[in-house]
C-alpha cells in the first residue's frame, strides 16, 4: 500500500488564507469610504442649512431655499426638501456615489 502524498497542500492553505484576508480587507475599506462620504455629505449640507439661515436672518441676499439648493447642487447633491418655521431652516439632501443612495437632514437655528 502506497502512502498518500501531501505535496502542495501547505500552499493552498497559504493562499486560501491569503485570499481571505484580502478579501475582509476589502469589505472594511470599502465600508470605511461609505463612512467617510456621509461623513462628508453631512458637513457640506449643514453648510448649506447654516447659508440658508444667513439668507433667512437677512445676513445674506437672497432667498433661503434657493441658496440651499444652489450650494447643494455645487457639491453633486440633490435638494429634496427645503422648509422653514419660524427662523428654523431644515433641509433633505440626497446623493448617490458608487450606486449607493445617501441622504441626510440638517438643521440651522439662530444663536
Amino acid at each position: 500500500m502506497r502512502a498518500i502524498r501531501e505535496t502542495g497542500s501547505g500552499s493552498l492553505l497559504g493562499f486560501g488564507i491569503f485570499f481571505a484576508i484580502f478579501g475582509i480587507t476589502c469589505l472594511a475599506l470599502g465600508f470605511t469610504s461609505q463612512s467617510l462620504v456621509i461623513a462628508r455629505l453631512q458637513a457640506r449640507t449643514d453648510n448649506a442649512a447654516i447659508a440658508a439661515e444667513d439668507v433667512l436672518r437677512g445676513i445674506s441676499v437672497g432667498f433661503p431655499c434657493e441658496t440651499a439648493e444652489q450650494i447643494v447642487q455645487e457639491f453633486g447633491g440633490t435638494l429634496e426638501q427645503c422648509h422653514k418655521v419660524d427662523l428654523d431652516i431644515y433641509i433633505s439632501v440626497r446623493s448617490e456615489v458608487m450606486g449607493i443612495v445617501h441622504r441626510v437632514h440638517a438643521r440651522a437655528t439662530p444663536s
